[in-house]
């Protein structure tokens, strides 16, 4: 619960300080300069697939982990990144002649950068993650945001271009390393024993032929609208996915991370790695559903507020990516069954399928430009998810009705909101009604969590804990000094 906390409050900075780079930023480029380094944003993506092989987990997972076996695993990712950013130099003039843009292919030359510097990151946010030291990772992630945040505002301001964006991703990265390295004292000695990572690498590889599925799922749509559709039309699209999908993506991600290390060690007791998924699931789900659907319900008001009105073309956009992200936020973090259980092989089937529906989706949404992937996007997650939760528990302890119990928030939350949406004043502010959809929103999950006995115990564990924190603030306050 502590580490959940420490993470779900480092991931809310993360989101705030994404959201106030947006609004400002959004206020100083166009849609072309987000457009233009969106197009670069698939190659550069799949490239940093190749700084972390999948062994992050394999380290996590693994019973016993000695000096030898961290650094060849270092130094092994270290030869990848080089070897790969000097495949980026060399095809970025192909991505020049692809997009028919030759500013993309220079910042995928450029980004060769990003991929050196972030290559120790993964071996040692392995290791915090292993040892279960969540506020150290917590650290980190807040430290880079706001590296990040500065560097992409000051950048935009004096260069008034998407090498401001760039710039913003280096620093970060930078800071990442940097501070991964102050909080975790471990250095990798100079020896490589490739028979002592063979089957960590075999197990890494698993899951990196999997995120190489979930990467064309989530980047083929931005290929195809750059080069059928060109740079202002991406780059509307673009923000409405950063704005969205992105940081939810970055949120499911590091909570998941906060309770893989439990589930392996659970995982040989069903009862206690059920209750365990579920109730991390429950909680993922009663933070950020409700939020997400008063994006969706108040798509033009928010987007009026966060990027002005000259985004309002993204408004209709918006709305069908934040109602998938209703269901990708289940959908997510869902994937983490298989890591947890050590299917790495039913994890790779499953995200070739996945892949499969979605290039199909996409490919039939493109002749409506962006808004035709913006649907495509949400029609897949919903039919792909009983699929999902079907493959997902097979052989566990959790449940497929488990799993569709979780959308009883969704519905509550969706419909209170589409109620007060349908008798507020059309004349409010735009900032006034996504504020009190909020509070409408969340008062329907905390009534939803009632209905289903996962809900209960969470919200027993929630008040539970308040009352203990409440009580020791009170012991402290009355402490004679």
């Amino acid at each position: 619960m502590s580490g959940a906390l420490s993470t779900g409050a480092a991931q809310v900075i993360r989101i705030v300080l994404t959201f106030a780079s947006t609004i400002i930023v959004a206020r100083l480029l166009s849609p072309s300069d987000y457009g233009t380094y969106a197009m670069a944003a698939p190659v550069i993506g799949f490239a940093m697939l190749f700084q972390n092989i999948g062994f992050d987990h394999a380290i996590v997972q693994a019973d016993e982990v000695d000096d030898v076996q961290l650094s060849s695993l270092l130094w092994l990712n270290v030869g990848l990144c080089a070897v790969t950013s000097i495949i980026l130099v060399a095809i970025s003039p192909l991505v020049s002649v692809f997009y028919h843009n030759s500013a993309s292919g220079v910042l995928v030359a450029a980004s060769a950068l990003l991929l050196l510097s972030t290559a120790p990151n993964p071996l040692y946010n392995a290791m915090l993650n292993r040892s279960m030291r969540f506020h150290a990772q917590s650290l980190v992630e807040i430290v880079s945001s706001v590296a990040g945040f500065a560097a992409t505002v000051i950048a935009a301001i004096v260069l008034r271009s998407y090498w401001a964006l760039w710039i913003g991703s280096l620093l970060s990265t930078i800071a990442n390393t940097a501070m991964f390295m102050i909080l975790e004292r471990w250095r990798p000695k100079f020896v490589f024993r490739w028979s002592a990572i063979r089957t960590m690498v075999g197990f890494g590889g698993g899951v990196s032929a999997a995120n190489i599925s979930v990467f064309v799922t989530r980047n083929l749509d931005n290929v195809l609208l750059a080069r059928f559709w060109g740079a202002a039309p991406l780059g509307l699209y673009d923000r409405a996915y950063k704005l969205m999908l992105f940081p939810l993506q970055n949120f499911t991600g590091p909570m998941s991370r906060n309770v893989l290390p439990v589930l392996a060690r659970t995982r040989d007791d069903g009862e206690r790695f059920r209750r365990a998924f579920m109730l991390f699931l429950q909680a993922l789900t009663a933070v950020a559903v409700p939020g997400i659907l008063v994006a969706a319900v108040a798509a033009e008001d928010v987007v009026q507020v966060l990027m002005g009105p000259r985004w309002s073309s993204a408004a209709p956009i918006f709305r069908w990516l934040a109602a998938a992200g209703a269901l990708l936020i289940v959908n997510d973090a869902v994937l983490s069954l298989f890591i947890a259980t050590t299917r790495t092989r039913a994890l790779v089937r499953w995200s070739l399928f996945s892949a499969v529906t979605v290039i199909i989706g996409f490919v039939a949404g493109l002749p409506w430009g962006p808004l035709g992937m913006a649907i495509a996007y949400f029609v897949g997650e919903a039919i792909r998810a009983p699929a999902l939760f079907v493959a997902a528990t097979r052989g566990t302890s959790v449940r497929v009705r488990h799993l569709f119990g979780l959308h009883v928030v969704t519905v509550f939350a969706l419909v209170a909101d589409l109620a007060v949406m349908a008798v507020l004043p059309t004349t409010l502010p735009a900032v006034v009604r996504p504020g009190v959809l909020l509070i409408v929103s969340y008062t329907a999950s905390i009534a939803a969590q009632f209905l289903s006995p996962f809900g209960r115990e969470l919200m027993s564990i929630g008040m539970r804990w308040v009352g203990q924190s409440g009580r020791s603030l009170f012991v402290t306050l009355r402490r004679p000094r």
